[in-house]
């Protein structure tokens, strides 16, 4: 974990590290930094918080749930407490995105195998193989499992619960149908929108076990692995109740309460149509597959495909365009795309081959396994057409540079504040974990009232084919600067709100190191004396 030996990297290949490394960059004190994206630093803060015994809490002593991936949360509490260094345990979080990856890629294949039991082994063994590699080379599940998001281990966790769901059902292990309910229910504890699969998954179950002989006996074991999954259900909102006063998470009522449901639908409806543009392909295939060959299998897979795609919708939207709600199911639907090809091939080869392969560059029997490898490669280019700059490391990863000015800012704010200065952000994550100051959450993510304010649907805050941005349509700036006056301020404008005439009164703007600082003039928490030198 010697964060300079990821400095000697000298592979142009490009591959998981490489990534991590490009994603790193030097801060204006001359170390290397390694930095998640912005809301997995949110996290990331809280966790920090609660292995140092402050609680799992972004600002000591406020208890307010301003996360809504409790296990992840947990995680990276381990981590925090492990290592010392703030960049070096971002760097673990990293290297853990890695491991996800690949435990990703690996269940994939398990789960293709039960999809393709009936064909042929070679026929098996392409499947399996090309779902590995499409999986590992989808560049958002990748992007978000390698930031610190919990979408890596989100996916892995429900892929986890479909294997052993297929498991219990092909050879009736009892131990199988517990192992579902126990990692669907962690999938509950990373993201509480799980429970939409976790629904899904066990009507299959169901389905299948009143195929069975003995229903009666075997339904008593479904109550009790039910059960199971809903102490991780209670459990949580228990918790929640008692730790933060609240049922759900403040990120809920800031995100889903106040717009109107049609303008939220619509929202999520322009959101999601250049994510439909570009999977069309791979998810058309496998609808017509369904049509001709049907299994309950493969409709439980592509139904899982579509509740995400709904869910997404119903939520309005996302902040980012990398489709961090979808990447997780991804896999499966690539698991079926690559089953299609592989029939569709299979029903065209023979003519194929008579008529216009007579002399084919490969030898006839690897025909079809071609056509196969280069319809997979089409729909793999066509979903990762947008990140190709990122995925070749032409470009640094998405919003890097915005965290490497962050981190400065934060290594900055070390340099000229006390401990006890305060620090008012609209990127809620890099600069209040880097800091360790007393943080104030302009978008309300960790602030009750502003999640509480009705959202602003004037347009003003509107990207990615969305009206109003969920998470940051609410806001009051008047109340985050001029009531609570953070002694650094990050920005003075957002949506309709502009406070630069009080700003230039209160705050002075200055340089250190070529980082821009707004700081409250006068502020006994500032070092005035490192100001002026």
């Amino acid at each position: 974990l010697d964060r300079r030996s990821l400095d000697s990297t000298t592979s142009s290949k490009p591959n998981m590290s490489l990534f991590i490394y490009n994603s790193s960059f030097i801060g204006i004190d001359g170390n290397r930094y390694f930095c998640l994206f912005d809301d997995a630093m949110i996290s990331m803060r809280f966790a920090w918080n609660f292995s140092h015994g402050y609680g799992l809490v972004w600002n000591p002593g406020e208890y307010i749930q301003g996360y809504t991936n409790l296990l992840m949360v947990l995680i990276m509490s381990f981590v925090n407490l492990v290592f010392d260094d703030k960049s070096t345990a971002v760097l673990f979080i990293q290297i853990l995105g890695m491991a996800f990856m690949l435990s990703i890629a690996y269940i994939t294949m398990k789960i293709a195998d039960y999809i393709t039991k009936d064909e042929k082994y070679q026929n098996q063994v392409l499947i399996r193989v090309i779902s590995l590699f499409l999986t590992l080379f989808y560049y958002p599940l990748a992007y978000w499992s390698l930031m610190g998001m919990e979408t890596g281990l989100l996916s892995l966790l429900l892929l986890l619960g479909i294997f052993f769901a297929f498991t219990y059902i092909e050879k009736r292990a009892l131990k199988s149908l517990f192992f579902t309910a126990v990692f669907l229910g962690l999938a509950f504890l990373t993201r509480n929108e799980s429970i939409i699969f976790a629904f899904l998954i066990g009507s299959y179950v169901i389905g299948e076990v009143f195929k069975m002989r003995a229903v009666l006996k075997i339904l008593w074991l479904l109550l009790a692995a039910t059960g199971l999954y809903i102490i991780f259900v209670i459990g949580q909102l228990a918790f929640q109740y008692l730790y933060y006063g609240e049922l759900l998470p403040n990120t809920y009522t800031l995100k889903l309460t106040g717009m109107p449901l049609f303008e939220r639908i619509k929202n999520g409806v322009g959101f999601v149509k250049p994510y439909l543009s570009v999977t069309t392909f791979i998810l058309l295939l496998p609808i017509i597959d369904l049509v001709f060959d049907f299994r309950e299998k493969k409709l439980l897979l592509i139904s899982i495909m579509f509740s995400s795609i709904g869910y997404q919708v119903y939520v309005g939207g996302d902040p980012w365009n990398y489709w961090r709600i979808m990447a997780p199911v991804m896999p499966l639907i690539f698991i079926l795309f690559i089953s299609a090809i592989n029939a569709i091939v299979l029903a065209i080869s023979q003519p194929f081959n008579a008529y216009f392969l007579r002399n084919p560059i490969f030898p006839r029997k690897f025909t079809s396994e071609a056509l196969v490898i280069m319809l997979a490669l089409i729909g793999l280019l066509l979903v990762n057409a947008r990140f190709l700059p990122e995925a070749l490391f032409l470009i640094k990863p998405y919003t890097v540079e915005s965290n490497k000015i962050n981190v400065n800012t934060a290594i900055a704010l070390n340099e000229l504040t006390t401990s006890d200065s305060s620090v008012g952000v609209y990127w809620a994550g890099s600069i209040p974990y880097f800091t360790n100051r007393k943080a104030i959450d302009f978008l309300g993510k960790s602030d009750r009232y502003i999640a509480k304010l009705p959202p602003d649907l004037s347009g003003k805050i509107s990207w990615n084919g969305m009206k109003s941005v969920p998470g940051h349509n609410k806001y009051d700036l008047k109340y985050s600067i001029k009531d609570l006056e953070p002694t650094y301020v990050q920005g003075f404008k957002w949506g309709v709100q502009d406070l630069s005439e009080f700003a230039e009164k209160r705050y002075a703007n200055i340089e250190y190191a070529g980082v821009s600082l707004f700081l409250l003039k006068e502020s006994p928490t500032v070092l005035w004396n490192k100001v002026i030198n």
